[in-house]
């Protein structure tokens, strides 16, 4: 390869990657991403109101997830976290370990936070949030669970969420992002037991705590 093609080769990669005022977020803009999201619970469940030494662990989980910020002015904006309904298996802890699954739910966890975008000059977009999340369960399942028989009810939830993220954008408004929060998901899981093994029944209330991590791409428009 000639001096002169690697000279051309160099000004192309370097112009598809350039850095400058064009590439800053500003006010009126809308990011849309789209990716993988990993849902990992720190659970804390109370015992079993009926049963002592009964607890709950929730599994980790993945699916699609959405964001989308719009800026009010060029450092602030607010975030919207969405996804496709995750899933995930309800499993036994304390006095009923050996129990590998006790059943399983679907939930969303749409949650808004206040966003301060950083200006670095650069391609990457450093941001941090805070804000609310709403929870709704739905679908919970004992069919294929030792406990088939039992009526499991998980509350919908409201906390607090705080968020960090990082944009790397192209000169064409693409980009590719990683984000990550922290969400409080306080529920009470209310269930009746089965026929003759009520290791299930009664109430308690479990701390899901999850972190929440994803990579994705997308659009500045």
């Amino acid at each position: 390869m000639s001096t002169l093609t690697r000279a051309a080769l160099a000004i192309a990669i370097g112009a598809a990657f350039t850095t400058g005022s064009a590439l800053a977020y500003e006010a009126g803009d809308i990011i849309a991403r789209a990716g993988w999201a990993h849902v990992a619970p720190d659970t804390d469940s109370d015992e079993f109101s009926n049963f002592p030494g009964a607890k709950a662990e929730v599994d980790d989980t993945d699916s699609l997830g959405l964001t989308f910020s719009y800026l009010f002015t060029d450092n602030i904006g607010v975030g919207v976290l969405a996804a496709y309904p995750f899933e995930t298996d309800i499993e036994g802890d304390g006095t009923i370990s050996a129990v590998e699954k006790v059943g399983d739910t679907k939930f969303l966890p749409p949650t808004v936070t206040l966003q301060y975008h950083f200006n670095t000059g650069s391609n990457f977009h450093p941001y941090i949030g805070a804000g609310i999340n709403y929870t709704y369960f739905w679908d919970e399942d004992t069919s294929d669970a030792p406990f088939n028989g039992s009526d499991l009810d998980l509350d919908n939830s409201w906390g607090f969420a705080g968020e960090a993220g990082l944009d790397y954008t192209f000169k064409n408004d693409y980009l590719v992002s990683a984000q990550v929060w922290y969400i409080d998901i306080e529920t009470t899981a209310d269930s009746s037991g089965a026929a003759g093994n009520p290791a299930l029944a009664g109430k308690a209330d479990v701390d899901i705590d999850p972190w929440v991590f994803m990579l994705g791409v997308g659009k500045k428009f």
